[in-house]
């Protein structure tokens, strides 16, 4: 997969945007299942007073993550790409470093989503005819993959933030980088090539 999207790109700020709104939306997501938990698991045990009820609201918590995540679904890697380029340029710092190791911790989360995104069609196409949205038959893998995604999306949902941290950063560095930037532009798309094959 080649990676075109350019820094400070009008694409670029609208992925961010989009971004932004999944790290609000996953936040509200996250609350509301945090007060369903809380209201509905013994506060000793922590275990769910109705299994099945909780079970079920568990799976709608990851489906709308998930349904929260899909306007970035396709732009991921992207963002995550520009992100590790912009670093290259920033000075090393304690911060930076940080902002690295959150950067990786992303792009494994997205690696692991077009995964569970790709062994769920391998699954569907399987299914038996009689497997339908809405049979047993189907919705039950449905919701191991969901459950599978939950864990990237939470990933994305903790550490998407950095993705502007290193933006702004990028954004503060001197004019007079911007030339290098340019002259690396075919970097990124070469290195985007083994991650593409790795999946």
């Amino acid at each position: 997969m080649t990676i075109s999207l350019e820094p400070a790109s009008p694409a670029h700020r609208l992925y961010l945007s989009e971004l932004a709104i999944y790290l609000r939306e996953s936040r509200q997501i996250l609350a509301a299942w945090d007060a369903y938990s809380d209201q509905h698991s013994d506060p000793n045990t922590h275990q769910p007073y109705d299994e099945d009820a909780y079970g079920l609201r568990q799976l709608r918590r990851d489906a709308d993550t998930l349904g929260a995540f899909g306007r970035l679904y396709y732009h991921a890697d992207e963002l995550v790409h520009v992100a590790e380029h912009q670093l290259t340029q920033l000075p090393a710092a304690a911060r930076t470093r940080r902002y690295a190791w959150q950067v990786r911790e992303l792009r494994d989360s997205t690696k692991g989503l077009y995964a569970v995104q790709h062994d769920w069609l391998t699954v569907r196409r399987a299914l038996p005819a009689r497997a339908q949205p809405g049979t047993q038959a189907f919705e039950e893998p449905l919701a191991e993959s969901y459950a599978e995604a939950w864990h990237y999306l939470d990933q994305w949902a903790i550490h998407g933030q950095a993705l502007f941290a290193i933006n702004a950063l990028a954004q503060k560095q001197p004019k007079a980088s911007a030339p290098g930037s340019v002259t690396t532009t075919p970097v990124p798309k070469t290195a985007a090539a083994p991650s593409a094959a790795r999946r």
